[in-house]
C-alpha cells in the first residue's frame, strides 16, 4: 500500500486542519471571555485576616493563681469575623500561671518540638490550650485518638457525594499544618506508636506527603502540635486501659509537662468565682448567712472531690475520679435547686454531676465518703 498523498488529499487535509483550529481557537476565546465577564460581576468573598493587637496579659487571663506582670504585653489576633477554628473563650476559666507560661511560650516562639501534658482524668488538658488559643486568636483543632486511629486519619477523610463522587473533609492537623495554628492531639498514649512515629518528620519542619489529596503540605510557621495522655507512654500504667508504651524516638520530640488537678484552696478559689455569678447582692435570694453556708458548701466539695481522686488512684477497679468540671456542675446545681425525691439537693445534684457515671460499687463507696464529710443528712 502507497503511503504518498496527492496534492489534492494535502491541499483537503490542510484546509481541513486550518478550518478546526480555527474553529476550536474561537470557541476557547468565547469561552475565556465569558469566564472573564463571569470573573468581573462574580461576588468574591474577602480573605479575612486578623489585625495584630497588643494586650496586657492580666487582661487576657484574669482568673488565674498568680497574677502576670502588669507590664507584660502579648500579641493577640484581632478578627472582625472569626474564622472556624478559634474556641469559645469560657469567662470563668480558671488558669495555673506556671502551665500558661509554658503553653504560651510553646505557642509563640519558634520552637522544633511538640508540647506534652500528661495528667488524671478532668485534670483540665485539653481546656487549658484551647482556652489560651481562644484568647489569642488562634485557630485550634482537637482530634481524639484511640488504638484504631491511622497516621492518615489525622489528615482528613473522604466521604461519599451525589453521583457518586467522592469529597475530601480536611482534618485538624492538615489546616493547622496549613493555616498556621494549633492541633490537640487527645489520648495519644492510646495510638498505635507505629503510627505515632509518622509524626516525626513534621515535627521538625519537614513537608509530609498526603495521599488523600497528592500532594506535599508544609507544615505553616505559626503550626503547633500539642498532645495529651493520661501516662507518659511507658506502658507501666494499669490504671488506664488501652493505653501502651510509646516508640522513645517519638516521645523525645517533645516538651513535656505534668497536669495536676487545682490545688485545694485554688479549686475553691475558683468555684468562689462560680458562686458569685449565681449568688450576690443582686440575688432576691441573697442574704449574707446564706453565702457563708455557700462558702463552707465549696470548701466540703472540694474536700470530697480530692478525696475520690485519691481512692481512684488506689482502687484497682480504675474508678474515674471528679474532675475540675465535675466539682463546676455539682455546685451549679445545687445552687439550681436540682431534686430527687427523698435525697438532700447536694446529695441529688451530686449524683447528677458525677456519681450516676460510676459503678454500684464505686457509687456506693462514693456516697460513704461524702458522708463521712458531709453527716448522716447527705
Amino acid at each position: 500500500m502507497s503511503n504518498t498523498f496527492t496534492l489534492e488529499q494535502m491541499t483537503s487535509f490542510a484546509e481541513t486542519f486550518a478550518k478546526n483550529f480555527a474553529t476550536n481557537l474561537v470557541s476557547e476565546q468565547a469561552k475565556q471571555a465569558l469566564k472573564e465577564r463571569n470573573d468581573s460581576v462574580a461576588y468574591k468573598p474577602t480573605s479575612i485576616k486578623p489585625t495584630k493587637v497588643q494586650v496586657k496579659a492580666i487582661e487576657l487571663f484574669k482568673n488565674i493563681d498568680k497574677k502576670p506582670n502588669e507590664q507584660l504585653v502579648l500579641t493577640v489576633n484581632d478578627w472582625k469575623i472569626k474564622p472556624v477554628g478559634i474556641p469559645t473563650v469560657i469567662e470563668d476559666y480558671y488558669f495555673r500561671a506556671e502551665l500558661l507560661q509554658d503553653i504560651t511560650n510553646f505557642i509563640l516562639t519558634d520552637v522544633d518540638y511538640g508540647f506534652w501534658m500528661i495528667g488524671g482524668h478532668g485534670t483540665g488538658k485539653t481546656s487549658v490550650a484551647e482556652q489560651i488559643a481562644a484568647r489569642l486568636g488562634m485557630q485550634c483543632y482537637s482530634e481524639t485518638c484511640s488504638e484504631r486511629t491511622e497516621f492518615l486519619d489525622l489528615f482528613g477523610y473522604n466521604i461519599p457525594c451525589a453521583g457518586g463522587k467522592m469529597k475530601f473533609v480536611h482534618g485538624g492537623l492538615y489546616l493547622a499544618m496549613q493555616n498556621g495554628g494549633i492541633c490537640i492531639l487527645n489520648e495519644v498514649d492510646a495510638m498505635s506508636p507505629s503510627e505515632l512515629i509518622k509524626l516525626n518528620e513534621l515535627l521538625g519542619g519537614k513537608p509530609v506527603y498526603v495521599p488523600q489529596t497528592e500532594s506535599w503540605l508544609n507544615p505553616h510557621k505559626n503550626f503547633r502540635l500539642i498532645v495529651t495522655s493520661n501516662t507518659n507512654g511507658t506502658g507501666e500504667d494499669p490504671r488506664y486501659i488501652g493505653t501502651g508504651q510509646l516508640n522513645a524516638a517519638f516521645k523525645d520530640r517533645f516538651m513535656k509537662t505534668y497536669v495536676d488537678y487545682l490545688p485545694q484552696e485554688i479549686e475553691v478559689e475558683y468555684l468562689n468565682g462560680i458562686l458569685g455569678k449565681y449568688f450576690d447582692k443582686s440575688n432576691p435570694h441573697y442574704s449574707s448567712v446564706r453565702e457563708k453556708q455557700y462558702k463552707a458548701l465549696i470548701v466540703m466539695i472540694v474536700k470530697v472531690a480530692n478525696a475520690l481522686r485519691k481512692a481512684a488512684v488506689s482502687m484497682s477497679g480504675g474508678m474515674t475520679p471528679p474532675s475540675i468540671r465535675a466539682t463546676k456542675r455539682w455546685l451549679e446545681l445545687t445552687l439550681k435547686g436540682t431534686s430527687t425525691n427523698g435525697m438532700s439537693g447536694t446529695r441529688s445534684a451530686f449524683l447528677k454531676a458525677y456519681a450516676y457515671d460510676l459503678s454500684e460499687h464505686e457509687q456506693n463507696a462514693a456516697i460513704e465518703v461524702c458522708i463521712e464529710h458531709f453527716g448522716s443528712d447527705f
